[in-house]
Formats: structure tokens, C-alpha cells, sequence
């Protein structure tokens, strides 16, 4: 009996630390912490659930030998599957839970920094230093250079799941991609709303006439990585010139608001169910670098934001419209050194 007790015992404080864990997962940002917590002890719910099944084995096999039991297998069955297919309503359940994420605040720590360093060897140092504000959550983003007439030079960075086409659609929330049932033979839906400003500036257009690079057909390795989750310092390098713009891309998914939810644009096929993902446009920053003014950092600003769907290039400067897109990020720092002088 002592032994009973202490197997239902174990079982409930489990299944009470399951419980809080789980939630908490469901709208809180991934933490390692909650995530070896709910293992752990879903680890011991497990092993307390054998027990309770030994030590009940009899009325069980009783149940089972009803007509119960095939209710039961129905009822599995019909969850199990809605779940792996991404069926309604536990799609737009995963979907809210994505949401939650995107829109609930951030506390900033100043004291965490990713460093990826990319080609060092040219001639003009660049570091790339961004701290996040409270909505900034697995962002989109593109580095680039133009030329000071605004024309496109070349590419410094780009977030793997643009630059490889790894949108697609239906296949889970972290795509950021609801399920389209449009889909074509390839079944390649790429987020083409993400990094429009980039994406036209870049001026490749690929085989279905858009011009967000394709998973058959990507963007090299030594230009693209992984979503940056927190505040982080890019290094890298550029040929040599004088005088340049840097310019910067960033878009969140799942952060619509009043302006660009699922009442707006009712025309626009791709914002609502197309290739696009419901939410704020892109924003965009940028900082005029001159070599010769003796300068070793540039302060980034937010000069606009892109098409709501993608389907220009077009850099809007009227910011009204955007609420947490703008707090994405508290400041963007340029750091330019001519390692030849």
C-alpha cells in the first residue's frame, strides 16, 4: 500500500509540473530551463504510469474488453492525427501559441551576445552590433550594400530559411507558414513577404517570377546562418571603397495589428493566403558609411518599411501604421575599419 501511495503520489506532482511546464512552453519563448524541466519529470510521470499500469493491470484489462475501448481508440486516433496533419483546429491552436510569442514582451539582457563571425578577408572590417528591444523574436533579416546612388552591390548576410526557401507550407508553427492548400507540384512556399526591400534590390528573379531565392536553388553558405535569438555581434568583411550605405532588413512574423490584420487588404490574395504570413511588413535600417571621416561607428536608423505582402520592392518611409515592428530593435551599431590604414 506504501508503495501505491507513493506511485500516485509521484504521478500527480509530475503531471501538476507537466502541466505548468507545458504551458508555459505554449506562449513563453523557448528556456532551456522549462524545456529539461518538462523531460525530466515527463521522464518520471512515465515511469510512475508503468507502475500504476502493473500494479492495475487486471480492472484495465477488464475495461479494455468493453466497448469503451474503441471509443478510446477513436478518440486517440482522431487527436493523434489532427495533431500530425496540422487539421483545424489544432493548427490555428499552434498558430495562437506562435502568436502569443511574437507579441508578448522580451526582458532585455544586456550581457547576452551571439558572435558569428562570416569573411573576414577583404579590405574594410565591418561588426555589425544589434541589441533587441522587447518584440524581437526569431526575426528574418538581410545585411547588404549599395552603392550612395541606392544601387545594390552585394549581399553580407542573410537568414538561412530565407536564402535556402525553407518556408513551407503546412510543415509546423516555426515555419511561420499556415497551411495553404494552393499549393503546387513543389510544394515551395517561400515567405515572400519576409525581406522584400532585399529581395528586389537583389534584383534575381527565379523561375515562378518571384524573387526570394528557392530551397532547389539557394543562396551560398558563406552568405547565410541561423536566425539570430537574441542580441548578437555579425563580423565581417567588405572590398574596398569610400563611401557606401549599409542597409539592413528585418521582419517578425505572427505580429499583426490593427493596420495589417485579417480585416485588411481583402484584395491582396498573397497577404491573406498566399505565400505571405498575416502581420507587420518589414523595417528597415540604415547608416552612411564614409570611410574618410575618421569615424569608427555608425548609429543605424529606421528609415521605412516594405510591401505588407512582398510584391514590390518599395522602401515606405511613413512609418504610422507599425506598432511593435518598431520595437523590434533599441539600436543597431556600424563599426567600419580599413584594416589597410
Amino acid at each position: 500500500m506504501t508503495f501505491r501511495k507513493f506511485i500516485s503520489l509521484s504521478i500527480a506532482l509530475s503531471f501538476i509540473v507537466l502541466l505548468a511546464t507545458g504551458i508555459l512552453s505554449f506562449y513563453k519563448d523557448y528556456s532551456r530551463i522549462i524545456a529539461t524541466l518538462h523531460t525530466v519529470f515527463g521522464l518520471l510521470f512515465s515511469v510512475g504510469a508503468l507502475f500504476h499500469l502493473s500494479n492495475n493491470f487486471k480492472p484495465i484489462k477488464t475495461y479494455a474488453r468493453g466497448k469503451m475501448i474503441f471509443a478510446v481508440l477513436i478518440m486517440v486516433a482522431v487527436f493523434f492525427s489532427g495533431a500530425y496533419y496540422q487539421i483545424e483546429p489544432f493548427d490555428s491552436l499552434m498558430n495562437f501559441g506562435t502568436k502569443l510569442k511574437a507579441s508578448s514582451e522580451k526582458e532585455l539582457n544586456l550581457s547576452e551576445y551571439e558572435v558569428f563571425e562570416m569573411e573576414m578577408n577583404k579590405d574594410i572590417q565591418l561588426t555589425i552590433d544589434l541589441l533587441r528591444s522587447e518584440h524581437y523574436w526569431h526575426p528574418q533579416m538581410a545585411v547588404w550594400v549599395e552603392d550612395t546612388l541606392g544601387n545594390y552591390v552585394e549581399t553580407i548576410f542573410v537568414s538561412k530559411a530565407t536564402a535556402q526557401g525553407l518556408f513551407f507550407g503546412g510543415r509546423s508553427k516555426d515555419n511561420f507558414k499556415e497551411f495553404d492548400e494552393k499549393k503546387d507540384a513543389e510544394g515551395d512556399f517561400r515567405r515572400v513577404n519576409a525581406l522584400p526591400v532585399w529581395s528586389h534590390k537583389r534584383g534575381v528573379q527565379y523561375k515562378d517570377g518571384l524573387y526570394v531565392p528557392t530551397n532547389d536553388n539557394p543562396l551560398p553558405d558563406g552568405i547565410t546562418g541561423a536566425t539570430f535569438k537574441d542580441n548578437f555581434k555579425l563580423l565581417s568583411s567588405i572590398d574596398s571603397t569610400s563611401k557606401f550605405n549599409l542597409r539592413i532588413e528585418i521582419n517578425v512574423a505572427f505580429d499583426d495589428n490593427e493596420h495589417y490584420s485579417e480585416f485588411d487588404f481583402p484584395d491582396d490574395e498573397i497577404f491573406h493566403n498566399g505565400t505571405g504570413q498575416l502581420g507587420q511588413p518589414s523595417i528597415i535600417f540604415n547608416a552612411q558609411i564614409d570611410m574618410n571621416d575618421h569615424k569608427d561607428y555608425y548609429l543605424m536608423d529606421l528609415i521605412g518599411h516594405g510591401h505588407r505582402s512582398g510584391q514590390t520592392g518599395e522602401l515606405y518611409k511613413d512609418l504610422s501604421t507599425l506598432t511593435t515592428a518598431k520595437k523590434i530593435v533599441e539600436r543597431i551599431v556600424i563599426g567600419a575599419l580599413n584594416k589597410k590604414t
